[in-house]
């Protein structure tokens, strides 16, 4: 099998960005990361991927400075992962791929009951669907305007992973 090209130094920023974003376990742990859930244990459960996989896709997302580790006990040591500024302006990007999934991936009446997620504007509890402006106030939705509330198959599914 041909090794795969390294697109990290293209002047493409398709190319570039899907050097590090075109691995789904990075995605994954973005989606996670996103959701708040920011110890490794949390993360590993919920995407369903071996440590080892998860330990190294995190160092790459630190090494990139899309998140950092902080130390959140220090006896034993423990860590936890954020964001960076940078990590956060991936929002529009996982926003907007679960947007497109929730129209074109699923097959009619997959999910069930609508989204796997229902989105919730905090600033005025607007159901925002898949839009990407409020539908109530008109306000363009970012990182930390919205509240995730997984449905009822979501949640089920969840379980079943972990357990």
């Amino acid at each position: 099998m041909p090794k795969r090209a390294n697109l990290s130094d293209t002047l493409c920023p398709v190319g570039r960005s899907a050097e590090l974003l075109g691995d789904r376990a990075i995605l994954l742990i973005l989606r996670e990361l996103f959701f708040g859930r920011r110890r490794f244990e949390l993360i590993a459960a919920n995407t369903g991927l071996g440590p080892q996989l998860v330990s190294a896709r995190l160092r790459m997302l630190v090494d990139e400075g899309i998140a950092e580790r902080r130390v959140y006990n220090e006896r034993p040591l423990r860590h936890d992962y954020w964001l960076t500024d940078k990590g956060k302006a991936l929002f529009d990007v996982l926003y907007a791929m679960r947007n497109w999934a929730e129209r074109w991936a699923y097959a009619p009446g997959e999910t069930g009951e609508g989204p796997a997620i229902r989105y919730v504007h905090r600033a005025c509890g607007a159901d925002v669907g898949t839009a990407t402006v409020c539908p109530q106030c008109g306000e363009d939705l970012r990182y930390g305007d919205l509240k995730g509330e997984p449905s009822s198959a979501l949640k089920a599914e969840q379980i079943a992973r972990t357990g």
